[in-house]
C-alpha cells in the first residue's frame, strides 16, 4: 500500500529532524569574526603592494579581483584593518553585478568613502584637501570643471 509506504517515510523524515536539533550543536564550527583563513599569501602581497605606494617604484593604486563569494571583501576588510595608523589613504570600492547600468560604480564607492570621511574630519580637513587637489590639479582644472 503506496499510503502506508509514504507514512513510514514521513515518520522516519520527523524523526530524523527531531533529532537533527540535537545533533547540530555537536557539529557547529564557528569562525571567530575578524580572523582570516588562509589568505596569508594574499594579504602578505597586498600589505608589500601598499609599502611601495608613493615611492617611485611602487604603485599608485592596488586592484583586487576574483570570483564571486571568494573572499575579496573579506581580504581587504582585513587589510585595512592592518594598515591603520599607517600614513596610507586607504579607499576601496566595490562593483556590484546588480548594479551594472551605473558607469564606474566602484570608482563612485570608494570616492564617497573617501569624502565621507574627510567630511568627518571637520572643517581643517576639508580645507587641507581642497587645497591639496587645487594644487595637484593646477591648471587641469577645467578638465573636470568640463566633465563633471
Amino acid at each position: 500500500n503506496v499510503d502506508s509506504e509514504l507514512d513510514k517515510i514521513r515518520a522516519y523524515l520527523v524523526n530524523i529532524m527531531a533529532k537533527s536539533d540535537q545533533q547540530s550543536s555537536l557539529c557547529r564550527l564557528r569562525f571567530p569574526q575578524g580572523k582570516l583563513y588562509g589568505r596569508n599569501f594574499q594579504l602578505k602581497t597586498l600589505m608589500d603592494a601598499c609599502s611601495k605606494l608613493g615611492k617611485s617604484c611602487g604603485a599608485k593604486m592596488v586592484l583586487v579581483s576574483g570570483h564571486s563569494g571568494a573572499g575579496k571583501s573579506t581580504l581587504v576588510k582585513h587589510l585595512k584593518n592592518s594598515l591603520k595608523g599607517r600614513d596610507i589613504r586607504f579607499i576601496c570600492g566595490k562593483f556590484d553585478q546588480l548594479e551594472q547600468a551605473k558607469p564606474l560604480s566602484a570608482i563612485d564607492s570608494a570616492l564617497s568613502e573617501y569624502s565621507n570621511d574627510i567630511v568627518r574630519q571637520g572643517q581643517q580637513k576639508i580645507l587641507q584637501v581642497r587645497e591639496s587637489i587645487i594644487e595637484a590639479i593646477n591648471t587641469d582644472v577645467g578638465v573636470l570643471t568640463e566633465t563633471f
